[in-house]
């Protein structure tokens, strides 16, 4: 198993340029094939859940005049931020915009009339996609016992069509992704229903340098919980919440720890690790030197998959040397064999997809030299 640490000084040495600019970019481009076979031949897939915001009657802290276009609710909204019909009690409909944890509420135009204090939501149509996701796969709302899985909307057209009235419903037909949002139709009635997105997430780039300051104590067979000593975690790394998705591990080093590398669930200080599984073996308890480093999601048995490719690329587009890339391309079509065989066991949860798109010969600059 190679770190990203590890994965940079390798690709580094074999490309014959060890500076820093140099370091950076074999980071980036060892990212890139990571993102790429991840994504080509794996599932990644995740699920995202929140829950629907139906009808509500609330009220204002105080009359609404003509030709307003603002107002303050007499509790925060506690729901996401988003924007919705409000009728007002002079029967004028606007579409209006909420922001979670404020009172504040505003919209355009201005009623054309007064209104009173009590106004009626008709219930959020869209909800937020979270930032993690690459690609939405489907989505469900799961009302009581019931599972419903809307049909997707293809365009612009049709989906503004289908809501030529704001109706409303718990039972969802339709579903539209537009502007980093996911709407339904009809619109839920009901708050408290469970929304449900089935994604492929996207993958984050490599970025954590191995850290090796200080030592370990209180090193316990069975236990998933490590002590630092003269180390200072907090500043690398986020403390207090579960980080598990940088895919961050350590490796207590041989012979006071068994040389395997145990994921870390969380920081809950500068000197105190939780890790996502307990210690198997521990020979020794005391002053124990360690590497926490970052490792790819992908099998460590291709590891060296990521410094071919990088390679690849940088001896096709930076330094133009023909020798050196047909070396690397060989090297790469060699482990991408494997990991097309690998890949597919379903029992590995993955998804081969279309084949992978063979090097061609006239991209590179030398290709057409004898």
């Amino acid at each position: 198993m190679k770190t990203f640490t590890g994965l940079k000084n390798l690709s580094t040495n074999l490309s014959n340029n060890t500076t820093t600019g140099n370091d950076s970019l074999m980071g980036q481009l060892i990212s890139d094939q990571h993102r790429y076979l991840l994504q080509k031949f794996f599932d990644n897939e995740r699920t995202y859940t929140t829950l629907t915001v139906g009808a509500e009657d609330l009220t204002l802290t105080g009359v609404v005049a003509t030709d307003a276009t603002s107002a303050t609710l007499t509790a925060e909204w506690e729901h996401q931020s988003c924007q919705q019909f409000v009728v007002f009690s002079n029967g004028e409909q606007r579409t209006v915009t909420f922001t979670q944890n404020s009172t504040a509420i505003t919209w355009r135009p201005g009623l054309t009339s007064a209104s009173t204090t009590a106004i009626s939501t008709v219930g959020v149509q869209a909800y937020q996609i979270p930032a993690t996701v690459s690609k939405i796969k489907n989505d469900t709302i799961t009302v009581g016992q019931l599972v419903y899985t809307p049909a997707p909307i293809q365009s612009i057209q049709e989906w503004t069509l289908l809501n030529a009235l704001p109706y409303t419903s718990d039972i969802p037909n339709y579903f539209y992704i537009y502007n980093n949002q996911v709407m339904f139709w009809p619109i839920p009635s009901t708050s408290g229903n469970v929304i449900t997105f089935n994604y492929k997430a996207r993958v984050p780039d490599l970025s954590f340098a191995d850290y090796t300051t200080g030592t370990l104590s209180g090193i316990t067979v069975g236990s998933n919980v490590i002590t630092g000593v003269t180390t200072s975690w907090a500043t690398p790394y986020p403390t207090g919440i579960d980080i598990s998705f940088f895919n961050l591990h350590i490796r207590i080093t041989p012979p006071s720890g068994d040389g395997i590398w145990y994921p870390i669930q969380r920081f809950n200080s500068a000197t105190e690790v939780v890790l996502a599984t307990p210690i198997q073996y521990a020979p020794s308890s005391t002053a124990s030197a360690y590497t926490i480093g970052q490792l790819p999601l992908l099998q460590e048995d291709f590891h060296d998959m990521l410094v071919y490719g990088a390679l690849k690329t940088y001896f096709t587009s930076i330094v133009k040397d023909k020798t050196s890339f047909e070396t690397y391309s060989i090297l790469y079509a060699e482990r991408l064999d494997l990991l097309e065989a690998y890949a597919a066991n379903k029992s590995v949860n993955v998804d081969l997809g279309a084949q992978p798109i063979p090097n061609n010969p006239n991209l590179f600059i030398y290709a057409n030299q004898q």
